[in-house]
């Protein structure tokens, strides 16, 4: 096998190394479980109430971010958190697709 050293030594992942020939995602599945549980992608499933609990901590974040937006004065303050903003936006479009059809408070 003439993997490159910087490289995960799993088949089919070209991650870099984290520790000890694996990369992070890899590494971790050994630390935790003791074994390696998939060799592929990363999976996007994920406990539909845990999803739901994150998509509503998101949305506190959202509106504080927002209002924080709004309230802030100065040029740099308000890219800052203009970009929190865009950044929760984002996050929360990715787990309300994991939800279903709920759709997110606050987005535009």
């Amino acid at each position: 096998m003439t993997r490159d050293a910087k490289r995960c030594m799993v088949e089919d992942c070209g991650e870099p190394v984290h520790a000890k020939g694996y990369c992070r995602r890899h590494y971790g599945q050994i630390w935790r479980k003791g074994k390696i549980t998939d060799s592929h992608a990363y999976t996007t499933e994920r406990p539909s109430r845990a999803d739901a609990e994150r998509l509503r901590a998101l949305e506190r974040e959202l509106k504080k971010a927002e209002h924080m937006y709004s309230v802030v004065v100065g040029v740099e303050g308000r890219v800052r958190w203009r970009r929190e903003v865009e950044q929760v936006r984002v996050e929360i479009s990715k787990i309300a697709s994991l939800v279903g059809d709920r759709s997110p408070a606050g987005a535009k």
